[in-house]
This record gives structure tokens, C-alpha cells and sequence, in this order.
């Protein structure tokens, strides 16, 4: 079964996270079907694309479940190198607008998918969290790039060392987001149809110039998270998950 969905007319093609028992969380058939989705979004007959997650999650990063198993068979971290950042690469070579619509959650490489589109709208119970530090863990998917690009380094500092959750209307307030609507889902498609009927050829040159290269941090991140995943934090951070209770970082 199929966790994302394409749906193509009038030059827009709306790309739906559906994995709604999970959190809309990335295991590996979902991020392999994501670029898949993002390859397909490359076509010359896409003029604007709409990428959307669920009512309560529009992507909350990886599925931990998987993580855990992944780190039990000593898989570790290839998965960032082998499928976060191909997955990721594809989303940034689209060369046409590119707009998520947001209700819920969207956090760890949920909210980095998020932050690489080129509008970001919001419902009013959308929420943003980086994760990472929380399990032990640093920045992927370009994160760490793009964050303080949008507000500024000292404020990316300090939501991502308190791993703060930022609410929808603060999320304006900083710039993540650029509209927080009552319908995220219908504001982004007025938004694509606009840019599907607009001047695409110019579209396409603006966007070029304005792109910046953020997959060398996300392979700088991928090194981080190897190094990380067997760290001692992040140990504890898991096995805290499976017991659970508070994990006891103890700064290694």
C-alpha cells in the first residue's frame, strides 16, 4: 500500500504525505517513495507542486521504531547518506514553486522537508520541533543550513539547543511560514494555481539564483548523526524511549 499520493491537473501536482497511523513518520518505503514523488515533480508539465501531510502530523521525521531496529542490527546511520539525502536532493532540484500546506506536527526531517519548499502555510495548530537534540542527535536534511537562513543564527541557536516547539502564530511572527490560514490545504492550492498560470520560465530562473547549496550541509549532518548514533546520549535517549521515562544524558 501506497503512503504517498499524486494528484496532477492544470500544471499542479500535489504530492500527499498518507501515513496517518504513524504520525505521517518516514520509514523507508515512504522515503523512497517521497523521491519518487519529487522525481516525478521535475517534469516539464508541472508548473507548481503542493506538498501536504495530515490533519494531526504533516511529517514528524523518522519512524523511531525503525530507528531502533536499524540500530539493533548495527544498520546505524547509513540511512542519511543512502536515503534522507537522495530523498532530499530531488525535493531541491525542483525548479518550480514548490508550497507545503501544514496542519499538526512537523518535526525532524518533517520540518527540514518543510523548511526546503518555497512557501511554507499554516494552520493554526501547526507546530514545529526539531527532535533531534531530544534523542541525542544532530540537525539532517539541511536543517542546519536553512533554519537560521530564515531567522537568524542566534535564534536557529536557540531553538535548536532547547529544541523548542514553535506554535503556528510564532512561526509567522519568525518567518518560518508564510501565511497561517483556517485551510492550509485550499490557501496552497490558490497559491499553485497562480504560479501554474504565472510566467514559469522566470519562475524557474528566480529560483535557480535564489537557491543556495544546502546539500553540503546535509552531508556534513550525515557524518554528525553516524558519529552520534553510537554515542552514549544517544543510547540512552532509545533505550529511554523503550522503557519509558526521562532519559539521563550524561554528555557523551
Amino acid at each position: 500500500m501506497s503512503n504517498v499520493t499524486q494528484d496532477f491537473s492544470d500544471g499542479i501536482l500535489a504530492i500527499t504525505i498518507d501515513r496517518p497511523d504513524a504520525y505521517n513518520s518516514l520509514d523507508k518505503n515512504l522515503r523512497l517513495e517521497l523521491k519518487a514523488a519529487f522525481e516525478r515533480a521535475q517534469e516539464p508539465d508541472v508548473r507548481a507542486v503542493i506538498l501536504l501531510g495530515g490533519p494531526k502530523a504533516f511529517c514528524t521525521g523518522q519512524d523511531l521504531k525503525e530507528h531502533i531496529s536499524d540500530l539493533q542490527s548495527g544498520a546505524g546511520m547509513g540511512k542519511v547518506v543512502e536515503e534522507y539525502n537522495p530523498m532530499v536532493a530531488e525535493l531541491t532540484a525542483i525548479n518550480v514553486p514548490v508550497i507545503a500546506a501544514i496542519e499538526g506536527a512537523a518535526a525532524g526531517a518533517g520540518w527540514s522537508l518543510a523548511l526546503h519548499c518555497d512557501f511554507r502555510i499554516a494552520g493554526p495548530k501547526a507546530s514545529f520541533k526539531a527532535a533531534f537534540p531530544s534523542i541525542g542527535l544532530a540537525t539532517d536534511c539541511g536543517m542546519s543550513a536553512l533554519l537560521p537562513r530564515m531567522v537568524s543564527d542566534a535564534k536557529a541557536r536557540e531553538l535548536l539547543f532547547f529544541d523548542k516547539k514553535v506554535l503556528a502564530d510564532e512561526a509567522l511572527s519568525l518567518g518560518l511560514v508564510t501565511e497561517v490560514v483556517d485551510d492550509p490545504a485550499a490557501r496552497a492550492r490558490e497559491l499553485a494555481a497562480q504560479f501554474a498560470a504565472g510566467p514559469t520560465a522566470a519562475l524557474k530562473e528566480i529560483k535557480a539564483l535564489l537557491r543556495r547549496d544546502t546539500l553540503a550541509a546535509a552531508a556534513a549532518e550525515a557524518d554528525a548523526q553516524a558519529r552520534l548514533a553510537v554515542s552514549a546520549d544517544h543510547k540512552e535517549a532509545v533505550a529511554a524511549f523503550l522503557e519509558k521515562r526521562p532519559p539521563r544524558f550524561v554528555g557523551e
